[in-house]
């Protein structure tokens, strides 16, 4: 005969919570006075090696370690404060070595490592928020070696804060840079600088602009356009970086775009020296009266957009058959003193070019005669996609022309070419010849009429009976 055991469910129930219990006071310790429990944060900790590794997940307090001057490695993941204060929570822990604060929302460290971690040798926080650094957060860590940043949200940093003397290994990617002048450091290539040491510098990408773009490529050409635009009296900004095929490898090959503003300068002429990938010039509000210099100088050949609105422009004649010309993609002339230009030059390089974009003409004293502006509105007509201010292509203002401030593409060829004293002759002749039209569709009929009764009747017309 078989016999069953069957337990008595208050002694499991015992077990269980004294099992739970023991658990417990594992990971919490239990002479806590009040002040600390509100430090302790809701987490799970486990050792490894003998008490040396201590592995927190959700949050830490150096109570919960039994022998803190034993713990050489400190991993914290998923931390649930938006602030971490290493005096605070790592002081005591004499043997440290390394710590590692990995995916959390953590945005800010607020204080140095404490003196107590004298041989600290790498800190990593990685996949966090990280957004602030103290710049002496390492001052008190003369051993430190290693610190990996990577993956979280700085987007400034102070260089002072690695200048610890054994410190040789920085990994900084990831992060969310900041393309401006703020971190020029970071082309700092002297082998004692801060820069050489950041073992993936080239793997810095911007957040902000240019997002994506290498962070020493950008800064490169930032530090170099705001040294070159100190040489003329203009303001310089990179506009944009795109990526370009290179024909070689295949890799990405990126390319800048800057721009330089020398409105309202008091200029007389064009500047004779532009920052390197300069590509848009604005001019406006000057007194400019020369554009030879687009068509001579070297420098303007990489131009393509030009704003010269509001000069003293009266030619574009000096352009005729340049390379800017033929390669240009924005021209804006508004409100200069042009009142003709040469429209076959003009129209030959629209034909060749694949650039042309925007073409700005309005409010110029415009000539409106009939050796001029028939060939000129015919320009205006057939590009008018081009010219973007096509209503404001007006005659000059003259109170003795009737054309004055007329919109040119809307004149007809007799408002051009007729002068108000030919107009006058027009009239008489108009009628008479209105009048011979007439009598031309009148014999036309009649000679019809005259073949059809012949055909019919076989008379002759009474005119021809009387024809000798």
């Amino acid at each position: 005969m078989k016999t069953t055991f069957k337990p008595n469910y208050y002694l499991v129930t015992l077990a269980m919570t004294l099992i739970f219990v023991e658990r417990s006071s594992e990971d919490r310790p239990l002479d806590i006075d009040e002040h600390e429990q509100s430090d302790i944060l809701s987490s799970c900790c486990r050792t490894e090696d003998n008490g040396q590794h201590i592995r927190c997940f959700g949050g830490f307090h150096k109570r919960w370690l039994p022998r803190p001057e034993t713990v050489k490695v400190l991993e914290i993941l998923d931390w649930p404060e938006r602030t971490f204060d290493p005096e605070r929570h790592l002081r005591g822990l004499t043997s440290l070595e390394e710590v590692k604060i990995v995916s959390s929302n953590l945005s800010k460290i607020s204080s140095r490592f404490p003196r107590d971690a004298l041989f600290l040798k790498k800190v990593s926080i990685t996949g966090t928020d990280l957004q602030f650094l103290p710049r002496d957060v390492f001052v008190d860590s003369p051993n430190l070696r290693y610190v990996d940043l990577r993956n979280n949200s700085l987007g400034t940093m102070n260089p002072q804060t690695f200048e610890v003397e054994p410190l040789r290994e920085i990994y900084l990617s990831g992060n969310k840079w900041k393309c401006s002048l703020d971190n020029s450091w970071i082309l700092d290539s002297r082998k004692v600088s801060v820069a050489s040491r950041i073992v993936d510098r080239d793997k810095l990408r911007c957040h902000t602009p240019f997002t994506g773009r290498p962070l020493l490529f950008v800064m490169e050409i930032i530090e170099r356009l705001e040294r070159e635009c100190k040489l003329t009296p203009c303001d310089c900004n990179l506009v944009y970086i795109v990526n370009r095929q290179d024909r070689g490898d295949g890799r990405r090959d990126p390319m800048a775009l800057a721009s330089m503003n020398c409105s309202s300068r008091g200029l007389v002429s064009l500047p004779n020296f532009l920052p390197r990938n300069t590509t848009t010039l604005h001019l406006a509000n000057n007194k400019i009266t020369d554009l030879s210099s687009l068509a001579t100088n070297p420098e303007y050949r990489r131009i393509v957009d030009v704003y010269l609105n509001d000069n003293l422009i009266e030619s574009i004649a000096p352009l005729e058959g340049s390379h800017w010309l033929d390669h240009f993609r924005l021209l804006d002339l508004r409100g200069n003193k042009l009142s003709d230009l040469p429209t076959y030059a003009l129209e030959n390089a629209l034909l060749q070019s694949r650039n042309a974009a925007s073409i700005y003409l309005g409010n110029n004293p415009w000539r409106c005669d009939c050796s001029f502006t028939p060939g000129f509105q015919d320009l205006l007509v057939r590009y008018e996609r081009l010219i973007k201010d096509i209503n404001d292509v007006k005659c000059s203002a003259d109170a003795r022309d009737d054309n004055s401030n007329k919109q040119i593409r809307e004149l007809t060829r007799t408002e051009i070419c007729v002068s108000p004293e030919e107009e006058s002759w027009l009239y008489p002749l108009d009628v008479l010849n209105v009048i011979l039209a007439l009598l031309i569709l009148l014999i036309i009929g009649k000679l019809v009429y005259d073949y059809w009764s012949f055909k019919k009747t076989g008379n002759l017309p009474w005119l021809v009976t009387k024809i000798p």
